[in-house]
């Protein structure tokens, strides 16, 4: 809770239930059980419902009400509680634990052992925590949540690799032992330096004899805690010499197997075991690899040891990381171990694989591997530090980034809420090495073991060099990801587990069906078919760590130094960066990227706490009303030690009067005692406390108006400025005029506009006025092309374009051409802008994803998401996404937006699904657009399903798309054949219909599938041109020319009105400029002049489909037109509501389509426009 409350509700609840991961587990062992039944029924609904019902039963809820009041509050379920003994009443009733004073927190505590009562074992268990914080006077309600899981405090102790693992008995090899809590967590290093690791074990031969191996007691490792390295060395450890009987017992060795026990200070005990299975040569020859670098890094040396049990002049050998072999050699060997160096390069990281192997005289291949960690982020070193001493105050501070010159870093600051989480959406050491070692498909991996700790702290990982898992040669090179060729002898040991027949291999040679493999039990007795299976469910511990508790705002706005540098050619790059008001624990990380040594990445965040000493904090509203009186909270924040004493100062200004507030707080609402200037209030701040100010003021003027104030102290001040957008009563009427000036053919033009608002809005002798005083304004907005602004806002949408909501597909899908048709405009015209289209294309990216949220699983967009009579799918709405999607599939773009092309064929494997066999298409729902069906039955005529319209429409999407998979591209020709016929069959309506828009669709349709008849709906098309004046259209109706008034000899425009048929009219001369435009027309002028005569926006028409044909149409006549590459002209504007001043715009080439506005403040009379120049 923020603030100080007088009556508040704390209720907490406590739901207590197994993990999804127990509940998992424990309905895979039931269906395993149920596995060995003579049959398995096939399972119902009721089933599924029930299995799905397991992951929740079993849970129990617990409530603990405290109450801060004794005023129980309306919105918090009243509990029944016993009645005790009241002695000041000398009564009984009944009370509810209460908190009179509440200071924002509240720290309570919940007794372990009363939840033990509840549930047989707490392991695993979930505690959810929910608290419902109400304020009477506000009446708001805040709830909050927080998850803790129980886990088993018990200590497990495992070996690295799990079990079983190849060895070479002959040969010294290493095991590595990890301690850790149950649930993955480190344990305290100084308890682990104070335990006892004891490991045992013993020997067994394949003629039954069977060795004790001696008992060791192990020191942990220094540099990794909780890891025991254990050396086995079964020669030297069983003092076996060089006589035969030795000998021989040493090549009889089957398996191993160690004891590992493992006893902590408190007396605590965890043991495991490890067994080992002898490696398969057929003559006891082997050969062995290893390493004794313990921290390989690149660019430096790591030293490998091979030795064998057999006399060999030379050994190959050979490198390979990522599946490519990067080094090859052969080295000669003298004695028994032979022992080489190499360099490691930033391409064997994050682990590599050494391979060496021998041909014997025999013909035998002896081979063996070694996969071991290559460090290769720690050689980029880079050195963040960030000084808070620059700025006294705290409001800025002084980063310095130190690293190799010309390198890139990335830095990133988080609130530690966040960070915390550990959740996936931070870059971390363990993360990165873990994605890059699986960059290649292979089973033999480094020993690895990752940590994940409670407090929130990265994932720690250590890895360690890990032998071949092959049994024998053959599986050696398989297991490294090598292919053997060659005419010796590679050994395979004999096996008769055919995996064809879903038959795997155990390690001791015996067989296991596949389909166990991972599922708990094992079916090998080495327990083969149980290796490499994940116990922990990664997922479902990140899904815990993302909502272990509700995020409020502050997770959100909290994201600080996010920035992206190029450190400079001396090595350091210094800046400087303000620091957010609010509080916080800041976890600052970063990452690196240099041209000669790689990926680094700092190894511990950044710890930084952003507490400013003195701060403030205003709030208010962004919009309000003419005359009304606006609240302003001023929150003073003192976070130093000591009490201090502040001012808080109003600044004047013309724009807004402060309201007194009288004696004992009372204010006249429709009077109050108002003045302008500077007000200051002072007040006395505690140590680490606030205090609240309230500043109402009044607005005095319309618009925008900035509201400034600061508070003042002897450390510092603060300034803060909000602006009040100020709106006038009454409902905004707007109107538009839009006129062309075209200069192609003379140098001087003058126009006329009355904005027909008059100087003052009173009626003489009526109390009804014209308008509301101040709220009249105006705006000359000038564009250098006919198409219109180049993102007037960003995005453009029907809301900014159009005043139209946009809650349905047909809404959005528009949104996503407006923006589409915008860029394509700016390349065609050479106006491009790297940062604009970054933006545009951030929007249109959205867009697509919300337009994908609108298709069904069958392919086809309804209307609206929600499931009620006006979602069905629709033929016209979807084939008028695939053609904006289309559009939108270019080349150039595809690193910026990505259509996928599986969407358009699933779109377009629908829409042919809707074509009757005569080739008319038809809609399957109500008529988004109506005029698309008009055409379904026609005059005079039994035929039904005519839908000229509809299949016009259609078949400009068929005309568009291209590049589909398989089939589909004939199958969308042969539609589109179909649709053609189906049309020129019913030429005879085209000649008698009395609809444009039926025959300006049809004519675009057919002229780009380049039908013959597309010449004789052209003449049809020319017969419904409407000629007024200059200008051109094609309309159900005649439209008036724009209205003009004379007055003292001149011509005066006035603004356009809306007319009927708007939408229907500009739609089909925009279709109709398209043909125009594609046939290369001589008389196209007149059609541009009216299409920009009916604007009733900057950049928009009458409704969406209008508007976005006429963008398409327009833009295509500017690129064909060339008139834009000579534009130069300047334009001036005169309005009589500002005495006569004369402003002027330019146009030339840098600013062809960008929007530049005037802004007129009480416009009222006529405003003067001349342009001169060429354009």
């Amino acid at each position: 809770p923020i603030g100080y409350f007088s009556n508040q509700v704390l209720n907490e609840k406590f739901r207590l239930g197994r993990s999804p991961t127990e509940e998992a587990a424990r309905h895979i062992q039931h269906q395993q059980q149920m596995y060995y039944n003579q049959y398995s029924p096939v399972p119902t609904p009721e089933d599924v419902n029930r299995n799905q019902d397991m992951l929740y039963r079993n849970q129990y809820v617990v409530e603990r009400h405290y109450e801060f009041e004794e005023e129980w509050p309306f919105w918090v379920r009243k509990p029944d509680v016993a009645e005790t003994y009241d002695s000041w009443t000398n009564s009984y009733r009944k009370t509810l634990p209460f908190l009179r004073y509440f200071n924002g927190t509240f720290d309570f505590k919940w007794p372990i052992r009363e939840l033990e009562v509840l549930v047989p074992n707490l392991a695993g268990m979930e505690v959810l925590i929910t608290a419902t914080v109400g304020e009477k006077f506000y009446d708001e309600v805040i709830s909050g949540y927080a998850i803790a899981r129980i886990y088993n405090s018990s200590i497990r102790v495992a070996f690295l690799g799990e079990s079983p693992q190849v060895f070479k008995p002959a040969m010294p090899f290493t095991a590595y032992l990890a301690v850790e809590y149950h649930d993955g967590s480190p344990i305290d290093e100084n308890l682990l330096r104070a335990a006892v690791m004891d490991v045992t074990g013993f020997v067994e031969s394949k003629s039954g004899g069977r060795r004790e191996w001696p008992a060791t007691r192990l020191q942990m490792s220094a540099s990794s805690p909780g890891i025991w390295e254990v050396k086995v060395d079964i020669r030297n450890d069983l003092q076996l010499d060089d006589r035969p009987q030795s000998r021989d017992f040493l090549n009889g060795v089957e398996r191993m197997r160690l004891q590992a026990s493992f006893v902590d200070p408190r007396g605590e005990r965890a043991q495991t075991e490890l067994l080992m299975v002898s490696h398969y040569s057929p003559r006891n020859q082997h050969i062995k690899v290893s390493t004794s670098t313990d921290t390989p890094v690149v660019g430096e040396y790591i030293i490998f040891h091979i030795r064998t049990n057999f006399y060999l002049e030379d050994f190959n050998y050979l490198i390979m990381s990522k599946g490519v072999i990067l080094m090859n050699d052969r080295e000669t060997i003298t004695e028994g171990i032979r022992t080489i160096a190499v360099v490691l390069s930033a391409e064997m990281a994050p682990m590599a694989t050494i391979v060496v192997w021998k041909i014997t005289l025999a013909g035998q291949i002896v081979a063996d591997s070694l996969t071991f960690p290559v460090n290769g982020i720690s050689r980029n070193n880079f050195t963040v530090y960030i000084n808070n001493r620059k700025a006294r105050t705290g409001e800025k501070v002084e980063v310095a980034i130190f690293g190799e010159p010309g390198s890139y870093v990335g830095l990133s600051g988080i609130d530690s809420a966040f960070y915390t989480m550990q959740a996936g959406n931070e870059l971390t050491y363990a993360k990165i090495v873990t994605k890059m070692s699986s960059f290649d498909e292979q089973t033999n991996g480094t020993y690895k073991h990752v940590w994940h700790t409670h407090a929130g702290t990265p994932d720690e990982l250590v890895y360690f060099p890990a032998s071949s898992f092959g049994i024998d040669a053959n599986r050696t090179f398989a297991y490294s990801g090598l292919i053997v060729f060659t005419d010796g002898y590679v050994p395979r040991r004999f096996d008769t587990c055919n995996r064809t027949l879903g038959y795997g291999e155990c390690l001791s040679g015996r067989c296991y069906p596949l389909n166990k493999q991972c599922d708990g039990l094992f079916d090998c007795d080495d327990g083969t078919d149980e290796i490499g299976c994940r116990v922990r469910n990664d997922t479902e511990l990140l899904n815990y760590r993302k909502y272990r508790f509700n995020r409020i705002l502050r997770h959100y706005e909290n994201v600080w130094l996010w920035k992206d540098v190029n450190i400079g050619p001396h090595g350091r790059y210094i800046f400087n960066v303000e620091v957010p008001d609010r509080p916080a624990y800041w976890m600052v990380s970063a990452f690196s990227v240099s041209p000669s040594k790689g990926f680094g990445m700092l190894n511990k965040a950044i710890e930084y706490v952003g507490v400013q000493p003195f701060f403030i904090n205003v709030e208010m509203p962004e919009h309000c009303r003419q005359g009304e009186q606006v609240g302003i909270r001023v929150t003073v924040f003192n976070y130093m030690t000591t009490p201090i004493e502040a001012t808080v100062v109003l600044h004047g200004s013309k724009d807004y009067k402060f309201v007194h507030v009288e004696e004992n707080g009372i204010v006249r609402s429709y009077n109050p005692r108002t003045s302008f200037g500077e007000h200051q209030f002072f007040i006395y701040l505690e140590a680490q406390g606030t205090t609240i100010v309230y500043v109402p003021v009044v607005p005095q003027k319309l618009g925008d108006v900035d509201v400034t104030l600061h508070v003042a102290t002897l450390l510092g001040t603060d300034t803060i400025t909000r602006r009040l957008r100020v709106e006038s009563d009454g409902l905004p009427q707007y109107r538009h005029q839009s006129i062309l000036l075209d200069l192609s053919n003379r140098a001087y033009v003058l126009e006329y506009m009355h904005v027909n608002i008059t100087q003052t809005p009173e009626i003489p002798y009526q109390v009804d006025r014209y308008f509301v005083y101040g709220s009249n304004r105006a705006r000359i907005s000038v564009v250098g092309d006919v198409v219109g602004p180049i993102f007037p806002t960003m995005p453009v949408n029907a809301t900014s374009l159009l005043y139209l909501p946009m809650e349905s597909a047909e809404q959005n899908a528009f949104s996503f051409a407006a923006n589409l048709y915008t860029i394509m405009y700016m390349r065609l015209i050479n106006q491009r802008n790297k940062t604009t289209e970054k933006h545009a294309f951030y929007h249109m990216n959205i867009a697509y994803q919300r337009q994908l949220s609108f298709m069904r699983a069958d392919g086809s967009f309804s209307l609206f998401r929600s499931d009620w009579n006006n979602s069905a799918s629709s033929v016209w709405l979807t084939a008028y996404c695939v053609r904006v999607f289309q559009e939108a599939s270019f080349y150039e773009w595809e690193n910026f937006i990505w259509i996928d092309s599986t969407i358009i064929d699933k779109n377009m494997r629908w829409l042919l699904q809707h074509q009757t066999p005569e080739g008319a298409f038809y809609e399957v729902t109500w008529l988004p657009d109506r005029k698309m069906n008009r055409t379904n039955f026609a005059n005079n005529t039994s035929l039904q399903n005519r839908n000229i319209t509809l299949t016009s429409h259609v078949l400009i999407t068929l005309a568009s798309v291209k590049d589909l998979s398989g089939s589909l591209g004939a199958r969308v020709a042969l539609a589109q054949q179909r649709a053609i016929s189906w049309i020129e069959r019913n030429m005879q309506f085209l000649e008698d219909t009395e609809e444009p828009y039926d025959v300006a669709i049809t004519a675009y349709a057919l002229l780009l599938c380049k039908s013959p008849m597309a010449e004789h709906v052209f003449s049809i098309l020319r017969r419904h041109a409407r000629v007024i004046g200059d200008f051109m259209y094609w309309g159900s109706k005649e439209v008036p020319q724009p209205p003009k008034k004379l007055e003292n000899q001149k011509w005066f425009s006035l603004p356009r009105l809306p007319y009927e048929f708007d939408a229907l009219n500009i739609e089909t001369t925009a279709y109709a400029l398209l043909v125009y435009v594609s046939r290369r027309e001589f008389i196209v002028d007149p059609i541009v002049r009216w299409l920009n005569a009916q604007r009733l926006n900057d950049g928009g028409w009458a409704s969406t489909q209008d508007t976005s044909a006429a963008l398409r149409a327009l833009v295509e006549y500017t690129v064909h037109s060339r008139i834009r590459e000579v534009s130069s002209l300047t334009v001036e504007v005169e309005a009589s509501s500002q005495g006569g001043k004369i402003q002027a715009l330019h146009i030339d080439d840098t600013n062809l389509a960008q929007l530049q506005s005037i802004e007129i403040p009480e416009s009222w009379g006529t405003v003067k426009v001349q342009a001169k120049g060429a354009g």
